[in-house]
């Protein structure tokens, strides 16, 4: 009889070594993916710091090449100027040389004779003095028409001046441009370096549920050798009414959805028209305290950040349903997580597992109610565990 309860708790005392080492290892695995979590989280600060500096640095190029845009405008009208002004010069050039062959026209016609008559008919001194006369209007007229031939080629080299900067300042701003869009390209590349980051995140979280699953499972039955239960600590709160679906309403005050379960996109006046909403929005003004909907273990917190949209949030798992398929909950937009809510904490439905709060992608408190089947990412109607209609509004 000595024999066989010694052979009895040698066999327990391998089992509960077993068990434990095997709680070890699933904990230094559960560190190792968690360590995994927030290195990927730095790496997308890390992305969103350099977006970020990238951006100003865009800005900054959308302010140079609009200075580029307004000279080259500035230059245009000064060339459309010049082009008026070259065309006044070249109307005034033809002006001066119609009036001086006009001039020179009048002059040998008041004559009545050629030179050559003048010469031989009215003398030598007429003939010098017509000559004279002539020449100081040639002069006259000649002077003018070289100084309008001077301003119109003026004109030309300034014409030619600006529009060379102006094809500098076009290489200039073409220049910006390709910077531009070399820079909203690797902010475009980043932008996919994150969802990629944040894929890994949601992959690496569903496993670490499945190791605190495990441990708290492993946990369990070492502590079941040793005769304890392995609860954790719990806030006490008023005990609700259980709902005709399995679970309780999360909260203790008016019971009232403000926004549908919608999978395939919510087509109310809730908010996001057309996005896909995979929970319920449940009345909860901030610090409301938010209940386990059923008794079950914590398998996952997040206790700060963005936390992918749900913000502050806990998830529980309530063990599994008839076809062995494990069953969560989703409590997200925290204002803080209750004092003593970790992973491997025991509670029940009248347990505060955290506060009714604005973080991650809400747009006013109140509390978004998640029921995963399968995994803690795969959600199905919360309503059917809650035992009411998918409806807006209270509920008894």
């Amino acid at each position: 009889m000595k024999k066989k309860i010694l052979i009895f708790f040698m066999i327990v005392s391998i089992i509960v070594i077993y068990t434990n080492a095997y709680a070890d290892t699933l904990y230094q695995q559960k560190q190792s993916v968690e360590a995994d979590i927030e290195n990927t989280k730095e790496a997308i600060e890390n992305i969103s710091n350099e977006k970020g500096e990238i951006m100003e640095e865009v800005n900054k190029l959308n302010g140079t090449i609009l200075e580029t845009e307004s000279e080259i405008s500035d230059l245009k009208n000064k060339i459309e100027n010049l082009d008026e002004s070259i065309e006044f010069k070249s109307k005034d050039l033809e002006d001066k040389q119609k009036l001086l062959d006009e001039r020179l026209s009048a002059v040998y016609m008041s004559s009545g004779n050629t030179y050559l008559e003048a010469f031989f008919n009215g003398g030598i001194i007429n003939f010098v003095s017509n000559y004279e006369i002539i020449k100081q209007i040639a002069e006259y007229d000649n002077n003018l028409i070289e100084e309008v031939k001077k301003e119109k080629s003026d004109l030309h080299s300034s014409k030619i001046a600006l529009e060379n900067s102006k094809i500098e300042i076009q290489v200039k701003q073409n220049q910006l441009e390709t910077q531009k869009s070399e820079k909203i390209s690797k902010i475009e590349s980043l932008t996919e370096e994150q969802k990629s980051m944040q894929a890994a995140i949601e992959e690496k979280q569903q496993e670490l549920a499945r190791i605190n699953e495990a441990v708290i499972r492993a946990t369990e039955e070492a502590q079941a050798s040793y005769g304890g239960n392995g609860e954790g600590d719990i806030i006490e709160g008023e005990a609700a009414a259980a709902s005709s679906g399995g679970m309780t309403w999360p909260t203790r005050i008016e019971h009232r959805v403000n926004s549908l379960y919608a999978p395939n996109g919510r087509t109310d006046t809730s908010g996001y028209v057309g996005t896909p909403h995979k929970g319920l929005d449940i009345y909860a003004p901030s610090g409301t305290p938010i209940y386990a909907a059923k008794d079950g273990t914590v398998v996952y917190v997040n206790y700060s950040g963005y936390g992918g949209g749900w913000g502050l949030y806990v998830v529980i798992y309530h063990g599994d349903d008839e076809n062995g398929k494990p069953i969560y909950t989703r409590y997200a937009h925290a204002s803080a997580i209750a004092s003593g809510i970790q992973v491997g904490t025991q509670v029940t439905t009248s347990t505060v597992i955290m506060y009714a709060g604005n973080t991650g992608a809400s747009e006013g408190a109140h509390l978004h109610f998640e029921v995963c089947l399968g995994d803690m990412y795969s959600q199905i109607n919360p309503c059917t565990f809650l035992g009411i209609t998918n409806t807006k509004g209270n509920h008894d």
